[in-house]
Formats: C-alpha cells, sequence, structure tokens
C-alpha cells in the first residue's frame, strides 16, 4: 500500500479530518489532501511526527513491513499479463521490478511474479540475446528466494536456478545447487500423507465434491510427473543408442496422453524425440504439422470426468510462438532448416501467430 494509502486510511481510522492532521503539523490543509491523493509526498522532517499522529512507526509509513493479501497479488498477476499482452514483456518487468520495491518483504509476491514472468519468457519466442536481461533479473529474484526461511520457499527457487542452469549449459552450477537441495524422500520420509488424509476426512464428513476436485489435481499432476518421467526416458535410452527402446516409450506416451485424456499435443512430443534423433526429415514435418495443429485447439478438460471439476480456461495458442522458435533455433532442428517442407510449415503457422506475439520478436 503506497504512503499516501496509509495516511488516508490510518487518518479515517483515527476519527481525524485533514484540517487536524495539518493543524498538528503545522502545514495547510490543502498540503494534506495533497499528500493523500499521491501527488507529493511530506517533506522528511515531518515524517516523524506524522507517524506519532497516526500511531504507527515508520516503516509501516513508508510501508517497508506492509505486505499484500494472496488476492492482491492474484489481481496484480492478471494485470501483469494483460500488460505484458499490450505492451510487450519489457513493461512486464518493470512493473513488476516496481512492484517488488515497493513490497520488499513480501516473498510471496515475489515468488509469483518470478514464476510467471519466467514462463512468460519461455513464452514470447525471444532469442537468447534479447532475454539476458531478463534472465539477469529472474537470478537475483531466484536467489532472494533461496534466503527464505521457508524450506518450500527456497527449494522452490532452487530448482528453478538449477534447471535454468542445466539450460544455459553451466551444468557444474547446476550439480551445486542440486547437491545444496535436500531429496524428497529426506523431507518426507516418515511422515504421513496429509492430502491423502484430508481426502478420506472429506470423504467422512459428506465433503464429496471437495475431495474430488482434490483427487483430481492430484491425479493430474501425478499424470503431468509421469510424462515428464516418460519424455526424459526416451532422452536417456536415445543417448544408450536403445532406439528401439526409445520407440516403445514414445508410443507409450502417445497412448497414455489418450488415455488419460490429457492435451492432444502432449501426444506427439515423444515420436518427435525419436524421429529428431533419427534425422528422419519427412515424419519430422509430419507431426511437426500434427503438433502445430493441436496447439490450436484449446484443451477441452470440462469433457474429462479425470479432470471436470478442476477445468479452467487456457489459451495453448500462446504456446504457437514458443513452438515456432524451438523449431527454428533449436540447433536439434538443424538438418531440418534447409527442408522446403520444414520452413513452409512453420511460414504458414507464422500467420497464425498472436500479432503481439511472434517468434523472435519481443511480446
Amino acid at each position: 500500500m503506497p504512503m499516501n494509502l496509509v495516511i488516508q486510511e490510518k487518518r479515517k481510522e483515527l476519527g481525524l479530518t485533514q484540517e487536524q492532521v495539518a493543524e498538528y503539523l503545522n502545514v495547510s490543509t490543502p498540503a494534506v489532501s495533497k499528500w493523500e491523493k499521491g501527488s507529493t509526498s511530506p517533506d522528511l522532517s515531518l515524517l516523524p511526527p506524522l507517524a506519532r499522529l497516526l500511531k504507527i512507526d515508520l516503516n509501516t509509513l513508508f510501508c517497508f513491513q506492509q505486505d499484500l493479501s494472496r488476492q492482491e497479488i492474484t489481481y496484480f498477476c492478471r494485470d501483469l499479463e494483460q500488460l505484458v499482452r499490450e505492451q510487450g514483456i519489457a513493461a512486464g518487468f518493470e512493473a513488476a521490478d516496481a512492484k517488488i520495491h515497493e513490497y520488499p518483504h513480501s516473498e510471496t509476491l515475489l515468488q509469483c511474479l518470478a514464476f510467471q514472468l519466467d514462463g512468460m519468457l519461455a513464452l514470447s519466442g525471444q532469442a537468447a540475446d534479447e532475454t539476458r536481461p531478463y534472465d539477469d533479473m529472474l537470478g537475483l529474484w531466484y536467489r532472494r528466494l533461496t534466503k527464505s526461511k521457508d524450506c518450500k520457499v527456497r527449494n522452490c527457487a532452487a530448482y528453478m536456478m538449477a534447471s535454468r542452469a542445466i539450460q544455459k549449459g553451466d551444468y557444474i552450477r547446476a550439480q551445486e545447487i542440486l547437491d545444496a537441495m535436500p531429496n524428497r524422500e529426506e523431507v518426507f520420509n516418515g511422515m504421513a500423507d496429509k492430502r491423502m488424509l484430508q481426502r478420506k476426512l472429506d470423504l467422512c464428513q459428506g465433503k464429496a465434491d471437495a475431495a474430488a476436485k482434490e483427487l483430481q489435481d492430484a491425479l493430474l499432476g501425478a499424470l503431468n510427473k509421469t510424462q515428464l518421467l516418460l519424455f526424459q526416458l526416451i532422452d536417456a535410452e536415445l543417448a544408450c543408442k536403445n532406439k528401439p527402446a526409445a520407440a516403445d516409450l514414445a508410443d507409450k506416451a502417445s497412448r497414455m496422453a489418450a488415455l488419460f485424456d490429457l492435451w492432444e499435443y502432449d501426444s506427439y512430443v515423444g515420436p518427435m524425440q525419436v524421429a529428431v534423433a533419427n534425422k528422419q526429415a519427412d515424419m519430422c514435418i509430419h507431426i511437426a504439422r500434427d503438433m502445430l495443429a493441436a496447439i490450436l485447439k484449446p484443451w477441452d478438460m470440462g469433457r474429462s470426468t479425470l479432470f471436470c471439476r478442476i477445468a479452467k480456461e487456457n489459451n495453448p495458442k500462446q504456446l504457437l510462438s514458443a513452438a515456432l522458435s524451438d523449431f527454428e533455433n533449436n540447433p536439434a532442428y538443424g538438418f531440418l532448416q534447409d527442408n522446403p517442407g520444414w520452413k513452409a510449415l512453420i511460414d504458414a503457422y507464422k500467420t497464425k501467430c498472436d500479432p503481439l506475439v511472434t517468434p523472435n520478436n519481443e511480446m
């Protein structure tokens, strides 16, 4: 909360008028009015007596210890997303940085903004040299979060830092971060599963809807993790030169997506990994065509009995720019860059991108 609103709210809480505040501080009433409107600020010499009059300390007056509610953070994140879509990723980082400086002690705000902008930056389709200033800012924010007293916040931030280090090829740094993180077994060994017990309690208390929603959410998380493990296992088998095993895993990953009503796009990821490793140009183009078409089909979670209670609006089209950028810039697809069919496919889908989100350009 800005200082002007602190002055206004605390004055009203105490039942004081602007005239009374002005008289106490020996200033004019219009001066107090301007403070509360935010058009001017009190002189430095007036801050201690103003804080005493309002029965607050200077930290509160300056909002140094003020925190945002979860709802306020949610609203700001929603506005931030709209700002990025309208004015670009640079405006988003500028607004977020200003908000973080306004509420420097809010770890929840810092964590939400770091995760949100990290994801939006990945979807922007910008080249590495364009994203470097934003990467540096995100790195600073994550380092701050690794000093949190909350182990969950620390571990989430460390996870993101290690992931980013791997993406940049800084494997030594990534290993250092991972070595410092506790293993999941060390954290949860010997502890009861609170969430499982909560679902059982909800059912016993007649809260079936709440239990079903929680179970669907847990199932989706487990399925997403299983898919990620399958994709990583495919890469591992390909690295081991075991192409038959990789192809079998890719087939299982595809069938899993269909069996569990997951997003159609996910069914093509494994086969694409295998086709790229085998440098099968025609197969890559065929799969890429299906992948890009799937991006333009929103995932209707509400039609699935597995996810109907947690269904939410989604706009996978935002991924189109990132997918096209990956197809053009990822070295793994280097053998396709001179293929006329590959280039024609990418050019055709560039016209379907959001005009504010195009590959290799700022949002």
